[in-house]
């Protein structure tokens, strides 16, 4: 009798097994498959509506990112004297147990995502930007690293948005946006 016959109990265990395989097989095929960017590769994709049966892993954007914005900021004290421009978004450096845990990530990707935001509204609608949503929390953003700052509060603040290649410090970073004067007040919630 062939083991595939399902002949027993032992014929069985080898048919369900068999059957296991393929079918894991199967669907790691559909997902390898999916992942590819052409359309006709997502035909498969398409049956599972939810993303559960068939994942999406495409790590990477179309258009992968070139470049980082910064956020600086100076300050203006009490006897109206501007501070130097400071960085108020170091982006970490990268180390080894970052490929596995990598919370403070999260605020870079939000600071990239508001900063992407702002310059895309801006080159969409131009003019006044500080109804915008993505620079009403990049200014609240800045009003927190503000308000952390040693010393006496100061009487207002100011930021930019500038994008730098990072990887090559031959290029000049392109300043984007420089906000207005923003007066401050420890106590405002900045909403």
């Amino acid at each position: 009798m062939s083991p595939l016959s399902g002949g027993g109990p032992a014929g069985g265990r080898d048919l369900a097994g068999a059957a296991a395989i393929a079918a894991l097989a199967a669907w790691f095929a559909a997902t390898v498959l999916s992942q590819h960017p052409r359309p006709e590769f997502n035909r498969l994709a398409v049956l599972d509506g939810t993303g559960a049966v068939i994942p999406n892993w495409r790590f990477f954007a179309p258009e992968p990112a070139r470049h980082d914005f910064h956020v600086l900021f100076r300050t203006e004290d009490a006897e109206g004297r501007a501070t130097p421009w400071q960085e108020g978004s170091a982006i970490t450096p990268r180390r080894p147990l970052h490929i596995v845990w990598f919370p403070s990530r999260r605020r870079e990707k939000a600071l990239y995502d508001l900063c992407h935001e702002l310059v895309a509204v801006m080159r969409q609608f131009g003019g006044d930007l500080t109804l915008a949503p993505a620079y009403r929390m990049l200014r609240n953003s800045v009003a927190r690293t503000v308000s952390s700052l040693p010393g006496d509060p100061p009487r207002g603040f100011q930021f930019v948005v500038a994008r730098h290649t990072g990887h090559d410090p031959g290029h000049d970073p392109d300043y984007l946006f420089v906000s207005p004067y923003i007066p401050y007040t420890p106590d405002a919630p900045y909403a």
